[in-house]
Parts: structure tokens; sequence; C-alpha cells
């Protein structure tokens, strides 16, 4: 209903943003050779007297789409609708213009290029200015089109309860994607929501409109009536809304009746109301499958989140191989036992794998838990204890600065954990766990998380289970670099693990 117009909207303002980008460097280089010729001899002699070619910022252009794609990626600024306010997108478009400069300044310094910055300003302010002049254009253009009525498609919803209502809300809220809310037609025998009264006969195209719940249904008749009002009204969609295990049976005609005729049919798949998953339509060898998925699922983004893992996670191990050979050092000079410390811990789906830590205790330390797990200090089936007795004096460091996870960049490369997710649980604490806190199972576990840059041993074991949660459901490649980028301070400040 809505997917294929939201689409071809979003192509339109996302190609339009591309263009304007690109032009945006040129105009730059042009203003930039003006500027001086406009101003006072004084202020004109600190720019530079010489301005090269425009053929010299080819390279900087071959960036800069690249760069304001990502960004666009990252914000969704092109998936702004025309119902937001003029703050929102000037909102957008200035952590769109600010990331874009972000990751243009990291390139060029990684590649040591000498760029003009007064170019650089004047592309960025220009930029912002054309882009939000775009999107006014774009909003315009689709609230004029959306009024003609000859392209307005029409909608009639078959049912009268709670999710019917909703449906008929969202119509009403994207309208300006050139949809219209025909009426409702009920189910024989069928009440609106409210108890409003069907109508006998209703002579269309006049509908019988009752108030129900504060919302104006146009009652249009019932199912029975569904024939008729095709041949009299332009009908474009019919979508229908059941009630589980009560409704379908009644479809059977009326579907038949619409794929004779070639209307575009809907079915409501709100079989599970209180449900927080997202649903998706899938096909095996024909079949059709409603899917249910509570953690992302968005597989382009997954990739590249695999993809920053291991580049990331090479990176990060090559750079930390001198602090890695120290720490070992110290480790076997300062306390006996192995320098590795390896634990059986729970992963994706509850898989386990073996994590590898450097040695924090003394060697041995499972051995005695038990004398101490009455001193806890935090609630649910893990154990914390901030002078833990067990924990070796270099080992105290180590866990501060955040250097003894260090070695679980090696279960990043290999595919077992990430570099942001859930703390990796031990197999006795996912025992303990409710149906609810299993759920934070259903993503890899990461190096670093939400719960490690907001708080970690402050933060009690329901909120800790809050974040991980929050996190699955609010998960985004934006959300995993913010992470990493705070858990950097994080590291540096020494506020890991007493």
């Amino acid at each position: 209903m809505l997917k294929q117009r939201s689409r071809s909207y979003q192509f339109l303002q996302l190609s339009g943003d591309i263009l304007i980008t690109a032009l945006c460097l040129p105009l730059a280089y042009l203003l930039r050779r003006q500027l001086p010729l406009w101003m006072p001899d004084s202020i004109a002699e600190l720019f530079h007297p010489e301005l090269r070619p425009l053929e010299h910022y080819l390279l900087l252009l071959a960036l800069i789409l690249p760069a304001w794609g990502i960004a666009l990626y990252f914000h969704g600024a092109h998936r702004l609708l025309p119902t937001e306010s003029g703050k929102e997108y000037l909102r957008g478009l200035i952590n769109l213009e600010v990331t874009g400069a972000f990751i243009l300044g990291f390139l060029s310094f990684i590649l040591r290029l000498d760029l003009s910055r007064p170019i650089l300003f004047l592309f960025l302010v220009l930029n912002l200015l054309l882009l939000c002049l775009y999107r006014l254009l774009v909003a315009w253009f689709i609230r004029r089109r959306s009024y003609r009525d000859f392209q307005l498609r029409r909608i009639v919803i078959i049912g009268t309860n709670e999710t019917a209502l909703r449906i008929a809300d969202r119509i009403k809220k994207y309208c300006f994607y050139g949809i219209k809310l025909a009426g409702h037609l009920t189910f024989t025998g069928e009440l609106p929501s409210g108890g409003a009264q069907p109508p006998e006969a209703t002579p269309f195209p006049q509908a019988n409109r009752k108030n129900t719940g504060g919302s104006r249904i146009p009652v249009l008749g019932s199912l029975d009536d569904l024939a008729d009002l095709v041949r009299r009204e332009v009908i474009d969609e019919v979508v229908f809304v059941a009630e589980p295990n009560r409704d379908w049976h009644r479809f059977h005609d009326a579907f038949r009746f619409c794929e004779e005729l070639g209307l575009r049919i809907r079915l409501v798949a709100d079989i599970f109301p209180n449900s927080i998953s997202r649903i998706s339509i899938d096909h095996l060898d024909g079949i059709p499958l409603i899917t249910f998925a509570s953690t992302p699922d968005h597989g382009l983004a997954l990739a590249l989140k695999r993809l920053v893992d291991v580049a990331v996670g090479s990176l990060a191990l090559i750079l930390s191989l001198p602090l890695l050979a120290l720490s070992a050092l110290l480790i076997k000079l300062t306390s006996p036992g192995p320098v590795l410390y390896r634990q059986i811990r729970c992963g994706l789906y509850g898989r386990r794998f073996t994590l590898y830590k450097f040695r924090s205790m003394v060697d041995g330390a499972e051995d005695i838990l038990w004398e101490i797990r009455h001193l806890n200090e935090m609630s649910g089936p893990v154990f914390k204890m901030r002078n833990d007795p067990r924990v070796t004096p270099l080992g105290r460091f180590l866990r501060k600065a955040s250097i003894d996870e260090l070695p679980q960049l090696w279960n990043v490369l290999r595919g077992e954990m990430s570099l942001v997710g859930p703390r990796a649980p031990l197999p006795e604490e996912v025992a303990a766990y409710t149906n609810g806190q299993r759920r934070r199972l259903s993503v890899k576990p990461g190096i670093t998380c939400l719960w490690q840059v907001s708080g970690r041993n402050r933060i009690d074991f329901e909120q800790w289970m809050q974040l991980d949660l929050k996190y699955i459901d609010s998960w985004s490649i934006w959300l995993d670099l913010k992470i990493l980028a705070k858990t950097i301070p994080t590291v540096l400040l020494c506020r890991g693990a007493h």
C-alpha cells in the first residue's frame, strides 16, 4: 500500500541528494574563485593567491559521494516523510553534513590529501542550503500530487474492529502518498467497534458514517454488499481485517471475487496483536511463510556489521600486539599459572564456545568461588564483587584498563563474537534466565555493549538485561559505531571492571 510509493519518493529524494552533492563541489569552486573579487583587498589577501584547476578536486569528489552516501544510510535523511516538520528536516540534514564532513576528514587524513579549507566550507554550506531547498520542493510536489483525485488509490477495509480502526488512522496519516479510505464493510451480523449499528441498506455512494471511539467510521455496508460497492464506486484495493480463528472462513468468496476483478488484496497479519516481532513474508519453494522476528534481520546491514568486525578486529589485534606481548610477560612474571584464561560461554542462541581473556585472577579462582559467593554485590544469577580477593594486583589494573579482554578479538575473528553486543554469559547464568532475558542470546555476544558504556558495575542485573534488549530492538550499524566511540574514553579513563 505504502511501500511502493514511499520507495518511489525516497528514490526521487535520494537521487536528487546525490546529484546536488555532486554539483555543490564545482559550485563551491566557482564561488571560491569569485570571492576575492567581491571583497576588500585587506580581506582578499587572506585567501591563497593561487587556486588550482578544478580537475585537481576530482579526487575530492570521488571521496565526497561515498562519504555522503554512507552518512545518508546511517541517518536515513532520505527517508524523512513530507509530514515531518521543518525542524526535523533541518536536524536530519545538519546530522548528515556533520557525519559526512567527519568521514571526509578521516579519509583525507588517511590518504594525506591537501585540501582547500575555504572550498570545503563553501561546499558544506551550499550542500546544506540546496538540500533543504530540494526537500521542500519534493514535499510540495508530493502534497500537490496527492490531492489529485484521479491519482488517488481508494481503499476499502473489511472489518470494523480495533485493528481496522488503526489501519484507517494510518491511511489518513499517510494520505500524502496518494491513498484514500473509501470506507469500511462489516462482516455479516458484525457491529462496528463501540456499538454503532451497521446500515441495513446503504445507498451507495452515500456512506452511513458512525462515530466510534472518537473516530469517524464511514460504514458502507456489510461484506455481502462488496460486489454492489465495487460496481458503483471506484475501488483500487481491499484490506481484509480478521479476528484470529473466527473470520478466516468468511473471506473465501469475497477473496475470489476480488481476484477475478483484478483488485489488489491485502490481508492483515495481526495474528498476535501484542507481539514485539517484526513481520515479513518469505517463500519456501513457492509456499508463502509469515515470518515473525524480534531480532535484527537486515541482511546487508548484518553483512556490513561482520565486515566491520573483521576489519576493525584485525586492525586492533595487529596494533595491540606489543601490548599483548607485554601483558603476557607481566602476567607470567607476577603470578603462577597460564597467561590466558579459557572459559566456556554461551553465544548466539546458546551455542557454546571458548572465550579467551588474559588471566586476571589467581590460578584456580573458580574452585574457591563458593567461599565468597555470599559477598556477591550484583543481583540476579551473576557474580560481581568490587574487591574480589581472587584478583591479582596486575589483574586489577588489566581489568580497569580493559586490557584483559583484548584476546577476545580472536573470538571476534572466528565469528563467535562481535565487537558490539551483549556480554557472553556463562551456561549456569543462562540456566537461571527468564524467557524474556534469554532473548539477549538472539544476537552474537560482543566485547563492548550499552552496559559497559552506561555504568557497568553501578547497574543492577535487571537494568543490565533491559539495556541489552534495548540494544537488540534498536540495533543499527550507526548504534554500533556510537557504542565503539563511547568505549574509547571508557577504556582510556580506566572505567572498566573493578
